[in-house]
């Protein structure tokens, strides 16, 4: 088995975000923390928003590794100040971007801070 780098497709640069976000290893795809901020580097006000941006960059990530959301197998979530309203917030968005039959394994982390001021992060693994 051999570990390749994947580099990133061009987005706006960001200080201080890696430019490998895909590692594979196999059959494989780890995709490192996506933040979404928006055009301008600025932290979304709206929460919504910075699901939708964040969701934006997983899935540009996985679109480079030949993936899609039917190949994840596991998805960490890190939300600052988790609570029960940004929760479902973010379930009920999250569900309205990613539109698959069986949905990967996940887990959603309280956190105390992200890069940034960033409000959520995701990091994923796909099988490709």
């Amino acid at each position: 088995m051999t570990n390749d780098r994947i580099s990133r497709i061009p987005a706006p640069v960001v200080p201080g975000i890696s430019d490998s976000t895909r590692v594979t290893a196999g059959d494989l795809v780890f995709i490192s923390g996506q933040v979404g901020f928006e055009a301008d580097g600025s932290v979304p006000s709206d929460f919504a928003r910075a699901i939708e941006l964040t969701y934006g960059e997983l899935e540009r990530a996985l679109t480079a590794a030949g993936a899609g959301w039917e190949d994840l197998v596991r998805v960490n979530v890190y939300i600052t100040e988790l609570d029960q309203e940004k929760l479902t917030i973010w379930r009920e968005t999250r569900n309205k971007i990613v539109q698959t039959p069986e949905p990967s394994a996940s887990t959603v982390i309280g956190v105390h801070s992200l890069y940034n001021g960033a409000t959520i992060e995701i990091d994923a693994i796909a099988a490709v």
